[in-house]
């Protein structure tokens, strides 16, 4: 689906304003010379004129502005659902798809694509995994249906298990971490996080199995903190497998985020963290009292990982 176009109506106080005047008192924090362009490029008068920036606007009318041209390829990305309810429907979310519209991703979202694959434009995110995550992501098709799983997980009635495969041998065999989390000011990477003051969050933990080098954990976090599991794993000194944000020098991640390439795809290892949900068991929204459990299968670049 394209993006609508934006529409502003003009009313008897705006009369005589100059066009970049009036866009500039509805879109704040946008620069003048910005708004100019987009005057050129992008904007249309209900009643005729020829929009220029100093042109007067006329009160009754309204003033339009298309969306910005996207050089978007829209592909479709079989999102395979795992299981579907009355009003909701869970899938096992692919690597690589950020769940929602982001940036210039916006058509090739996994919300989006879903929304063609069922038909149903009414879908929505319950929840959130990053773009490289990979198992159970919950939708639901109704506003009722979002705000009672949405109730759940603010209420932490949702029991969440992941799998990752983390660096090193994890001497331990289960433990849990409980450290503050916070976003990163020392990091020239923006979205970074790091344990310290912020947000409380706990992470139980056990080991599934160990490797030569790596050892696959079952993780258990207790809240639902943006990057949580990434963040204590690296603070345990154990960052996720794969991972280009903890664990590792930021340069590899700015280079990639700038078109210089993905350095993982120069050194062995996978090309992603491996980090998947694995189980959900949540109350069902349309039978109070009874749960639900929701699998998702390890994917197969996980499996050089698990002998």
């Amino acid at each position: 689906m394209s993006e609508p176009r934006t529409v502003f109506p003009v009313g008897p106080k705006d009369a005589g304003k100059r066009l970049d005047r009036f866009l500039q008192e509805r879109i704040p924090g946008v620069s003048r010379s910005r708004i100019q362009q987009a005057i050129r490029e992008r904007v249309s008068l209900s009643w005729g004129d020829e929009p220029r920036p100093s042109r007067p606007v006329m009160p009754g009318g309204e003033v339009r502005i298309e969306p910005k041209p996207s050089d978007e390829i829209v592909r479709d990305v079989p999102i395979p659902v795992l299981r579907r309810g009355d009003g909701w429907l869970a899938v096992d979310k692919p690597s690589g798809l950020p769940v929602h519209p982001v940036n210039k991703v916006k058509e090739n979202s996994l919300i989006r694509m879903l929304r063609r694959q069922e038909g149903v434009e009414e879908l929505r995110l319950v929840h959130r995994l990053d773009r490289e995550t990979t198992g159970v992501l919950l939708i639901a098709a109704t506003p009722e249906v979002s705000r009672k799983l949405a109730g759940a997980f603010e209420r932490h009635a949702v029991a969440k298990e992941y799998l990752a495969v983390v660096r090193g041998r994890v001497a331990e065999d289960r433990g849990e971490i409980e450290l503050a989390i916070e976003d990163d000011p020392d990091s020239p990477i923006r979205d970074k996080r790091r344990a310290g003051a912020g947000q409380q969050a706990r992470t139980g933990w056990q080991v599934e199995g160990r490797g030569v080098n790596h050892t696959l954990l079952r993780l258990y976090p207790r809240q639902g903190r943006r990057h949580q599991l990434r963040v204590h794993l690296d603070a345990m000194g154990h960052p996720i497998l794969g991972d280009i944000l903890y664990g590792r020098d930021p340069q590899g991640f700015l280079d990639m985020v700038e078109g210089r390439g993905d350095p993982r795809e120069r050194e062995p290892g996978p090309v992603r963290h491996l980090l998947h949900c694995a189980r959900l068991v949540l109350p069902d929204p349309a039978v109070p009292g009874r749960a639900l459990e929701i699998l998702a299968e390890l994917p197969q670049d996980f499996q050089p990982y698990l002998e």
